[in-house]
């Protein structure tokens, strides 16, 4: 494919995707606050047209497509642009212009603003809310051992220890971490990661993870982006897994998605399944419940990589994996759905509990 081709594949990329690469949140079509650096866009003068792929500030007086975007975003030159953008895209697995040399300079800052702030990864994943608390997720897990029930039911689950290990399964401690938390980094700050309960004050609070719970972190660019728990010994309410309050729910295990290494990728429900996924060899990423949705920035990682969906093997996995598939090839992704074992395995930590070394 040559520089016109590529400069064309890349102007194809809905400008709501790529302000999502970007930072920033946009709608697919119509008027919206404007994105770029130095303009405080109090009444919105930023119109996203022709069908969503190009774009006008009428204030900035600047407009144009996808690399235009990045450029006036990023204060790049075209060529620098572009290869930013097909990069953070996914949409080409090569350097646009093999074999020349470029000319190396230092990256121009980027203004933050609300609206469009630097992102730690190239799938940003917390628009919309403040960022994770990485430091306070962080020191909760590293007084989160995982104690012997814990590794008793995953080993029960035929997750290995080398498994549990890799993706740095702990368990939740008493309470009086919390309140040690609460000592180190504040109340506010804690209530704001969500691990508190609705109902807590500054004078009563207690942990939304009941003490004993497994906690998976959701490592992101290598540092924890959210933590969810799974109930796992006496009664509970409900579902026995337990979601941070009033934050975002995230895909479980992102990070290989970005990884270059990584060119086969299967989606599951949760994170149980992600572990045995990789226990069967299997590089996955978990949604948290069937009817989660990718971003927009996630399924354009999925571009050039072999996908899989190994939802659950029941009534509502089949239904999800058909809308899924439509939802990926908007993004020029590809999908397949894996059949269903003919054991009646429901899903693909009940295929890994039958004894299987693949999937």
């Amino acid at each position: 494919m040559g520089a016109r081709e590529d400069t064309k594949s890349l102007n194809n990329l809905a400008i709501q995707a790529v302000g999502a690469l970007l930072g920033a949140k946009l709608p697919a079509q119509g008027m919206a606050r404007c994105p770029l650096p130095d303009h405080n866009d109090t009444t919105p003068s930023f119109e996203i047209r022709s069908g969503g792929l190009r774009w006008i500030c009428y204030r900035c007086d600047e407009k144009g497509g996808a690399i235009d975007l990045v450029i006036a975003a990023r204060r790049l030159p075209f060529s620098e642009a572009k290869q930013w953008l097909a990069e953070a895209s996914g949409l080409f697995a090569r350097p646009l212009r093999q074999g020349v040399q470029q000319r190396r300079r230092p990256p121009a800052p980027v203004v933050p603003r609300q609206s469009l702030r630097p992102t730690q990864s190239p799938v940003p994943t917390d628009l919309g809310e403040t960022q994770a608390d990485h430091e306070l997720y962080a020191s909760l897990l590293g007084a989160a051992p995982l104690l012997s029930t814990g590794r008793n039911y995953l080993l029960g689950r035929s997750l290995s220890d080398r498994i549990i290990a890799r993706f740095a399964v702990g368990q939740m401690p008493s309470v009086d971490a919390m309140i040690r938390l609460v000592d180190q980094f504040g109340f506010a700050r804690v209530e704001a990661s969500g691990l508190l309960t609705k109902t807590s004050t500054r004078d009563r609070y207690w942990p939304i993870f009941p003490a004993g719970a497994l906690l998976f972190p959701y490592l992101e660019g290598g540092r924890v982006a959210y933590l969810q728990a799974r109930i796992i010994m006496g009664e509970a309410k409900g579902s026995r897994w337990r979601n941070l309050n009033h934050r975002k729910r995230r895909l479980f295990n992102t990070d290989v998605l970005v990884a270059s290494s990584t060119n086969h990728v299967a989606i599951c429900e949760g994170a149980i399944d992600v572990l045995s996924a990789a226990e069967l060899g299997r590089d996955a990423i978990g949604l948290i419940g069937v009817s989660a949705r990718l971003t927009d920035a996630e399924m354009i990682a999925l571009r050039g990589k072999q996908v899989d969906l190994l939802l659950d093997w029941d009534e509502a996995g089949d239904k999800r994996a058909v809308t899924l598939r439509k939802e990926l090839s908007r993004f020029g992704v590809a999908a397949t759905r894996k059949t269903a074992p003919k054991s009646g395995a429901k899903d693909v930590n009940d295929y890994l509990r039958e004894g299987n070394a693949s999937i």
